[in-house]
């Protein structure tokens, strides 16, 4: 049985890597990455990614789009660009995603794991049910196993799945039975005895610790991109949405105006309806009146401070200059 740590360069997909590696041996655990654009995916993300390889004794196994090498890979706008859209119209699914990530991870399993006797691992932390839950039932429906040992290799994590998985129950009940809902996820549990049929409760039978919570544990410092940014994705995510766009524009002027550009050529914008070009003016005015650009300030406190700062600032700019006064 090997064991595939789907590892992006992320913390938690290096969190994954060491409980993995710690449980079923270096041996059996395979670090699967996709490499990215070194101009979208920064220098200090790449050496994170090679120095938890080095403390784990494993190499990378890197799966490419198109095979190619690094220095000729293309990033997510040459990608859209080509294909003239930044999203699948049918699914609404990231065009970036699909053909850099998605599409040589299922050649590799295809290519490698035909008999299905691996079991494939994700960062999703406690907090992600419904992602956790969506990759359960795409590879479950591939024939492949998973496991999220963020969430899933300790109580606390166990319990939030549960609650979750009973309220997406409780939800499919009230829908198909519209004359009796419950507002109480526990009274129904009480009231309906076929109701682990069909919720995918987890058992505390198979727990097993976490033994890691941060690489500075192991002397190895996460990528800098999170002293602004929430992920260690590409600059210029193309799912991010406007607070991403601003930080981006505050550092990393030169992949704001590369997807002002590849907005221009394929004819949409980026954010529904909010051309980066229109947003850049607000952009700006924000950098000015000194709007921190950090995607670790929750969106509705970051939106609510820019707005009362810029309107504090117009007021200001509004008033006589005291010379005349």
């Amino acid at each position: 049985m090997k064991h595939i740590i789907c590892y992006s360069g992320g913390h938690s997909s290096a969190l994954v890597a060491i409980e993995v590696a710690r449980r079923y041996g270096k041996e059996n655990t395979i670090l699967l990455n996709h490499d990215i654009n070194s101009n979208v995916e920064g220098e200090d993300i790449k050496r994170f990614k090679k120095q938890i390889s080095v403390y784990l004794q494993i190499p990378i196994t890197y799966k490419n789009y198109n095979d190619l090498p690094l220095s000729n890979l293309p990033d997510q706008f040459d990608i859209c660009e080509e294909l003239g859209s930044f999203v699948n119209p049918a699914t609404r699914q990231g065009l970036c995603t699909t053909y850099l990530k998605t599409i040589p991870f299922t050649k590799y399993l295809e290519e490698y794991f035909t008999d299905k006797n691996c079991i494939i691992y994700y960062g999703f932390d406690k907090n992600e049910p419904n992602r956790i839950e969506r990759r359960q039932s795409i590879l479950g429906d591939m024939g492949y196993n998973t496991d999220f040992p963020l969430s899933l290799w300790g109580k606390d994590g166990i319990d939030l799945y549960n609650e979750y998985q009973i309220k997406q129950s409780m939800n499919f009940w009230n829908k198909a039975n519209p004359e009796s809902k419950y507002k109480d996820p526990y009274l129904f549990i009480d009231e309906n005895i076929n109701f682990l049929e069909f919720c995918d409760i987890k058992d505390y039978s198979s727990i097993y610790k976490r033994t890691i919570f941060s690489t500075i544990e192991v002397g190895i410092e996460p990528p800098n991109s999170y002293s602004h940014f929430k992920h260690a994705n590409c600059d210029g995510c193309l799912k991010g949405g406007q607070q991403h766009w601003y930080v981006t524009y505050v550092k990393r002027p030169d992949i704001f105006e590369r997807a002002k550009l590849s907005e221009s050529r394929i004819g949409y914008s980026i954010i529904k309806d909010n051309p980066l070009i229109e947003l850049e003016s607000k952009f700006s005015k924000m950098k000015c009146a000194g709007i921190e650009a950090s995607e670790h300030i929750p969106f509705q406190t970051f939106w609510a401070e820019a707005k009362k700062i810029l309107k504090n600032k117009i007021e200001e700019d509004e008033k006589p200059c005291e010379c005349y006064i």
